[in-house]
C-alpha cells in the first residue's frame, strides 16, 4: 500500500487536516483546535452529542461521580488551579488508600493529564485506575474543557503558562493533604495529555518529579503532519504552535514508562517508538500492548471506541504493570 493510501485509512487526524484545508487554508494556521477537541460544562446540551454514553458532560458546578469507577463516594476533592490571567482550570485530588499499595506508595502523588477529547469527567475511569495502584492522584483539566472557568481552547503559549501554574499550585495542594512537597510526584499523561505531563517533568517550570508515565503520547504537530496527510505540509500550516514533546523528552533523564497499542490509528505505534527513542533516560521501558487501539474505551456505557490499552490489559494487568513502575521509583 502506498503512503497516501495508508494514511487515508490509518489516521483519523488526517481527516481533520483535510477538512481544514478545504475550509480555508489561510485560517488554519491560527487555530489550535487541531490539537483540542474540548467539551465545556456550559455546552453539555449540544444537539446530537450523546453525553451520557460517553461520560463526557457534567454540568457546571456539579461534582464528578468518580464512584462509578470504584472510587469511594465523596473521596475526591476539587482544587481549581488559579491561572495568571484570573481564570481557573478544574482539578480534582483523590487521596490514596494505603491498603491498596502500602504506606510508602501512599506518599506518592500522580499528576494526571488527560487526553484532548472532553474534560476530566470523560477520563474518570483512567483517574480511578491510577488511584487503584495505591497512590494519590491529582487530575488536572485544561481551558475549554470540563468545568474550567474559561470556555475557550488554549493556544500553546497559554497551555504552557497554565501547566506552569499547575506546577506552582501543586505544593499547596499536597500540603493541604499532609503530603510531601519535595519530590514524591509522578507525571502521567494520556495522548495529548503528554503535552502537559512532559512539560511538568522537564524545563524551567518542572515539578520535582521522580517518574514519568505516558500512554500513546503526542509527539509533535510536525510528526503528525509527516505521518498522516496526503501531502507533506509544515506543522505551522495546521497550528500556530509546535506542540513538540519529542524535543523535550530528549532532555528527560529520570525513570520513564510508555504504554502503546499495536492498533493505535491516532498516534500510530511507529510514532510511539520514535518518541520512546528520543527519551534520554537510561531507565526507560516501552510496553507494547497487542490489539490495543486509541481512544478512551467505555464499552459498558455504549461507547463505540475500540478497546484501548487499559481495556485490553484489564484492570489487573494494568495495575500490575503501572503499579510495578510506581513501586520501583526512588522518590526520596
Amino acid at each position: 500500500m502506498n503512503r497516501a493510501a495508508r494514511s487515508s485509512l490509518a489516521h483519523p487526524l488526517r481527516l481533520v487536516v483535510t477538512a481544514g484545508l478545504v475550509a480555508g487554508a489561510g485560517c488554519v494556521a491560527s487555530l489550535d483546535g487541531f490539537v483540542w477537541n474540548g467539551r465545556h460544562c456550559e455546552t453539555v446540551d449540544v444537539a446530537g452529542f450523546d453525553c451520557e454514553s460517553k461520560d463526557m458532560c457534567t454540568r457546571c458546578g456539579e461534582p464528578l461521580p468518580f464512584e462509578k469507577y470504584g472510587v469511594p463516594a465523596g473521596l475526591a476533592v476539587r482544587h481549581p488551579i488559579p491561572l495568571p490571567d484570573g481564570e481557573t482550570n478544574d482539578a480534582w485530588f483523590l487521596p490514596a488508600d494505603p491498603a491498596r499499595g502500602g504506606p510508602d506508595r501512599a506518599q506518592l502523588t500522580v499528576v494526571f493529564s488527560h487526553g484532548n477529547f472532553g474534560g476530566i469527567e470523560h477520563y474518570m475511569n483512567r483517574t480511578a485506575l491510577l488511584w487503584k495502584t495505591g497512590v494519590n492522584v491529582f487530575a488536572v483539566d485544561y481551558r475549554g474543557m470540563g468545568q474550567s472557568s474559561d470556555a475557550n481552547e488554549p493556544s500553546e503559549e497559554q497551555f504552557r503558562a497554565d501547566t506552569a501554574a499547575a506546577v506552582a499550585f501543586l505544593p499547596a495542594v499536597l500540603a493541604a493533604q499532609g503530603l510531601p512537597t519535595d519530590g514524591k510526584v509522578i507525571a502521567a499523561g494520556y495522548s495529548a495529555g503528554a503535552l502537559s505531563a512532559v512539560a511538568m517533568a522537564t524545563g524551567d517550570d518542572a515539578a520535582p518529579t521522580c517518574g514519568l508515565l505516558l500512554e500513546a503520547p503526542w509527539p509533535s504537530v510536525q510528526a503528525f503532519s509527516d505521518d498522516s496527510t496526503f501531502i507533506d505540509v509544515p506543522g505551522s500550516f495546521l497550528t500556530n504552535g509546535t506542540w513538540d514533546n519529542d524535543t523535550r523528552l530528549a532532555t528527560y533523564e529520570s525513570p520513564y514508562l510508555q504504554l502503546h497499542g499495536t492498533d493505535d490509528e491516532t498516534t500510530r505505534l511507529v510514532l510511539g517508538r520514535r518518541t520512546f527513542g528520543r527519551v534520554k533516560s537510561a531507565d526507560k521501558e516501552l510496553v507494547v500492548v497487542d490489539g490495543a487501539a486509541h481512544g478512551n474505551w467505555l464499552g459498558e456505557r455504549g461507547d463505540g471506541n475500540k478497546k484501548d490499552v487499559a481495556a485490553v490489559l484489564g484492570e489487573d494487568g494494568y495495575l500490575e504493570i503501572v503499579g510495578a513502575f510506581f513501586g520501583r521509583l526512588d522518590c526520596r
